[in-house]
Formats: C-alpha cells, structure tokens, sequence
C-alpha cells in the first residue's frame, strides 16, 4: 500500500501544480471570483450561523453540565437564536410605538393646520364683508352727494335761467323806454 502512494504523490504534486495553470484550468478565476465577489456573505454566514451554532452548543453543554435552566429564566443562559430574535421582538414593538406616536403628532399638526386655514378663511370672510359694507356705504354716499349735486346743478341752471330771462328782459324794457325817449 505504501508503494502505491508513494506511486501517485509525484502525480498528486503535477496535478496541484496544473491546477493553478490558466491555460487548462479555471480554478483560479473561479476562487478568485468567489472570494471577491462573495466575501462578505462569507463573513456573514461564518458569524451568524457557524459561529453562533459552534456558541450555543458550547453553551448548552455548559449549561447541562453545571446549571438547570429550567429553573432559571436569566438571558444568559438562553441559547444566543433566542435571545435575538427576543431584541428582534423588543426592536419591532419599538418601532411600531415609535410609528403610532409619530403618526399621533402628525395628525395632530396636520388637524392644527388645518384648524388655522379654517381660521384664516373665516378671518378672510369677516375682512371680505366688512369691507363690503364698507363699499356699499360709500357707494351710499356717493350716491347722496351725486344727488345733491344734481339738484344743486338744477337750481343753479334754474336761477341762471331766470337770470338770463330777468337780463333779458331788462334789456328788452330797455329798448323800449330807448324808443320812447326815455333814457335815464
């Protein structure tokens, strides 16, 4: 048996060596590929599943040999699986109370807002009568004082009529007393 693996380790050693030749083998891309591309799901899984696996055996042979755990309910003595998944649990509730008590403030600024457009409109309505009163009183006034005017326009026409009327007929008298022979 000895002589035949002293036979295939010479073999071996040409056939590791042709494994890292490019021309006829893509082993070296491919690790290459791999270990770039996929580092950090390496990494990733080494620590979440291997590791923690390797830890929560090593801690429940602890535990089995040394402690109850049924009597006790520290979180240390929890396999690692459960104790994140229980923050997991902390971590959700607390981002839906986090969510509820943002969406609280929301609806109330937004009711506020809404409560002072309600109130600026109002105040706007109010503003928007008043100075319609206002208008149509002035518009009242106006009227009144185009009224008088005309009126004041119509005697001042009459009295210039009569004027006219009165020199008129001063002047016809006039005449008239010029041919009698009656001049002042």
């Amino acid at each position: 048996m000895s002589g035949v693996s002293s036979l295939f380790a010479p073999l071996m050693m040409i056939y590791c060596q042709s494994v890292e030749n490019g021309e006829h083998c893509d082993f070296t891309v491919l690790r290459n590929m791999l270990i770039r591309t996929h580092m950090q799901d390496l990494k990733d899984v080494t620590n979440n599943v291997h590791y923690e696996n390797y830890r929560s055996k090593k801690l429940a042979a602890v535990t089995r040999n040394g402690v109850d755990t049924s009597k006790t309910k520290d979180s240390s003595l929890r396999a690692p699986w459960q104790q994140m998944e229980e923050e997991r649990r902390a971590h959700v509730m607390k981002m839906k109370k986090m969510e509820a008590e943002m969406e609280q403030v929301f609806e109330m600024k937004v009711k506020e807002k809404k409560q002072k457009l309600k109130d600026s409109e109002a105040e706007l309505e109010r503003r928007h009568e008043q100075m319609k009163r206002n208008l149509e009183a002035q518009y009242k006034e106006l009227e009144e004082k185009r009224r008088v005017f005309e009126e004041e326009k119509a005697n001042w026409e009459a009295q210039q009529r009569i004027l006219e009327q009165q020199k008129l007929d001063a002047s016809k008298t006039m005449e008239k007393n010029k041919k009698k022979g009656k001049i002042f």
